[in-house]
């Protein structure tokens, strides 16, 4: 007969784990209608927050639980509800992997709703605490940059409109955020910057559909500049 086989505790622990991811892939199936996109294209990936959760401890498992909760209430149009846990994720779990997503969706939410000095705190908040996500890094300064646009502070708006067009670094998505630079710098009446944000759409960008509208901006800025 064959001697019986020891089961380790590493064995023990990945069968835990593959149990785990089990049940919360039978979760996310069962309730698939509340898991949406949320701003700025980010998946609710609970199963794979739920497996990272079971590795890090309870701090990280209260705070996927709390961030799920968060998606849910805002699927089901409980916004009041979804700020409160986003809030306190961003504010409380700092250390978790969640904490970040969490503090870019209530900037988000807060964006969505015109509260735009809410929304600067928290997009000014990923930038400084977090950042590790390109996507999200340049998202969040281009939605700082619009909250404070709209708040009438369009040197702010155009410093931060630049810094989203360099963390993108995509020939898509940074020509618009130039743009938005080159527009915000106007407004603030900085002729020489607003120059220097077109002429890089021109210089690098040139496949780009804002290359002729940066092209007729500079012209209209140096005639006015006569």
């Amino acid at each position: 007969m064959n001697p019986e086989k020891r089961i380790t505790k590493a064995q023990i622990k990945q069968d835990k784990l593959v149990i785990t991811a089990f049940k919360a892939s039978e979760y996310v199936k069962n309730n698939k209608k509340y898991f949406l996109i949320g701003g700025g294209g980010i998946l609710a990936v609970v199963v794979i927050l739920l497996i990272v959760s079971y590795w890090s401890g309870k701090r990280a498992a209260e705070a996927v639980e709390l961030f799920g909760k968060a998606q849910l209430s805002t699927a089901m149009g409980q916004t009041t509800l979804a700020i409160a846990d986003y809030s306190t994720l961003a504010n409380d779990y700092g250390s978790t992997e969640v904490a970040a997503t969490a503090c870019y969706l209530l900037a988000d939410i807060y964006a969505r709703q015109n509260n735009f000095d809410s929304a600067a705190i928290y997009y000014r908040k990923y930038c400084d605490d977090y950042g590790n996500n390109k996507m999200l890094l340049a998202a969040s300064y281009a939605g700082l940059a619009v909250a404070l646009e709209n708040r009438g502070d369009f040197a702010g708006a155009g410093e931060n409109f630049l810094k989203a067009a360099e963390a993108a670094d995509d020939e898509t998505i940074s020509p618009e955020y130039l743009a938005g630079a080159g527009r915000a710098f106007t407004r603030a009446s900085q002729y020489d910057k607003a120059i220097e944000a077109y002429q890089r759409i021109i210089d690098k960008y040139n496949r780009s559909q804002y290359y002729s509208v940066a092209r007729r901006k500079i012209a209209e800025l140096e005639y006015s500049k006569r």
